[in-house]
């Protein structure tokens, strides 16, 4: 009897789904799409019904396209929640979640600056304080929204939500608890409450089962077997933030590998034994055997999101669904460089490794010859200088090669710069990197469904990238430049930021 398995993916613009089989066969995918709320420049925010009904839409429509008896589990994992949806004693949502973008909570993060030292944050938390945390996210909202904090019963992550209205369990994955932060003692997996007591957080806000990707979270209640069609007591699983399950899903179940997430945001990704502090790196436990490896990263807050953009504001006429490659084929002749355009894609601030909630994304170079084409070649290579700069935090733990996985590699073009950009070859693959995929394999392990060495096997390296030499060392030049960009205007986007904020 063939037995299958639901992934679903919880993204900050859509929620993705996949049915497989716990053999490897993918049988049917599935996507819905909501909207992200941008009400002020810094702020981002979802709400958490959105993912609900997304997720649920998505478990009937798969369940449909086999004998749903034969399913015999559910991984979901979500976006980087922020600071969590908050809701009350009845599970209802007192307000939207302040996603991983939202960089409102600027003071909050000199407070806590103030109330605890660099040293101790790391030492016992691995991360340090900025507006991308959960933890400065609450207390923002302790300090704006007072009401709502006292209301709250509980800050529940995008995953953890959806599982508790559909099994009536609360828990937390050891990730989203890792990245949250700032309360997260990474040296013992558990609150940390000299942190709490420091900076004003009440603990008992946060969920108190802390939960491994491959332990169930909870059963599906009756109320739902009955709306999605399902069988009684069908365990789901919690595995966490979304790009945890995303690296699982390119068949890394151990230390030593590199991966490149390119979707809304950019994730340089390495999994460690022991966590590297000191490095400006974000830190939390690894999706698969937390208590065993770390997920250390870097990234950029807009990646694949100021394509978007650029596509939305200035090709307007492009299909949606082609529109990137439509542009690609625009701008394939464009030489290195771009014609001396340099982007700082850092459209709503910017995260590990430079950390600086004040500058924006700027283009340098711009003429009144400058052509759509060669601004849009200069937003993709932003891109690939991100992922340079991102990478060289890892020190001597790169190698020559790394995979790359998202929304972004399919882009062949953006692919090319990126190998070009970093001199590395990148690896991309047609059946692995995306989170839903590795939700659905780490419920089968959980299961005893799936060996961790077959998983690793399902996932097959479809490309090898080389960099065209040539194109690298005039982008080395290039780097330095966009490397000093950022260093000689980080001074007026402090006095900027000063003025505009008044």
């Amino acid at each position: 009897m063939t037995q299958y398995i639901i992934g679903i993916d919880i993204g900050t613009s859509s929620t993705k789904a996949i049915l497989m089989t716990t053999a490897g066969d993918i049988i049917s995918q599935g996507r819905v799409s909501y909207s992200l709320e941008n009400p002020y420049p810094e702020w981002a925010q979802e709400n958490a019904d959105d993912w609900l009904n997304a997720a649920t839409t998505l478990i009937k429509d798969l369940a449909e396209k086999v004998d749903s008896k034969n399913i015999i589990g559910i991984g979901i994992d979500g976006l980087y929640g922020g600071s969590g949806v908050p809701v009350d004693k009845a599970g209802q949502p007192l307000g939207p979640a302040l996603i991983w973008m939202d960089r409102r909570a600027t003071e909050e993060t000199d407070q806590a600056l103030k109330l605890v030292s660099k040293a101790e944050l790391m030492d016992i938390t691995g991360n340090l304080a900025d507006p991308y945390y959960g933890y400065t996210k609450i207390m923002w909202l302790k300090q704006h929204q007072p009401e709502l904090y006292r209301d709250t019963y509980q800050f529940l992550p995008p995953e953890s939500y959806v599982i508790y209205k559909l099994t009536g369990n609360i828990s937390i994955n050891y990730s989203a608890a890792g990245n949250l932060a700032g309360v997260f003692n990474i040296n013992d997996d558990e609150w940390s409450p000299e942190l709490a007591d420091k900076l004003g957080i009440d603990l008992k806000k946060l969920p108190q089962k802390m939960i491994a990707s491959t332990d169930v979270a909870g059963k599906v209640s009756d109320e739902w077997v009955q709306k999605l069609d399902i069988n009684p007591g069908t365990p789901i699983f919690n595995t966490g933030v979304d790009v945890g399950p995303a690296t699982v899903g390119t068949g890394v179940l151990g230390a030593g590998r590199m991966t490149i997430a390119l979707g809304t945001s950019m994730n340089a990704a390495l999994v460690t034994d022991k966590p590297l502090k000191d490095d400006n790196l974000i830190i939390w436990p690894y999706a698969y055997k937390p208590k065993e490896y770390y997920y250390n990263f870097a990234g950029a807050n807009t990646a694949g999101a100021v394509i978007a953009w650029f596509t939305r504001e200035f090709a307007q006429e492009v299909d949606n669904n082609n529109g990137t490659r439509m542009l690609d084929e625009e701008s394939e002749a464009v030489p290195a460089g771009s014609n001396g355009l340099i982007v700082l894609p850092y459209f709503m601030g910017e995260r590990s490794p430079i950390w600086d909630s004040n500058v924006r994304g700027t283009i340098f170079g711009i003429s009144m010859t400058t052509k759509r084409y060669e601004m849009f070649n200069a937003f993709q290579e932003a891109i690939a200088y991100s992922v340079r700069q991102s990478i060289e935090q890892f020190g001597d733990y790169i190698g020559d090669s790394f995979t790359l996985v998202g929304g972004v590699s399919n882009s062949k073009k953006m692919v090319q710069i990126i190998a070009d950009v970093t001199g590395k070859t990148v690896k991309t693959t047609d059946s692995g990197g995306e989170a839903d995929l590795g939700s659905a394999i780490l419920t089968g392990i959980g299961l005893d469904q799936i060996h961790p060495e077959d998983a690793e096997k399902w996932i097959k390296i479809n490309e090898k990238v080389e960099p065209d030499l040539v194109k690298h060392e005039k982008y080395n030049k290039y780097y330095e430049l966009y490397r000093l960009a950022y260093t000689d205007t980080k001074g007026f986007y402090e006095k900027y930021n000063e003025l505009i904020s008044k």
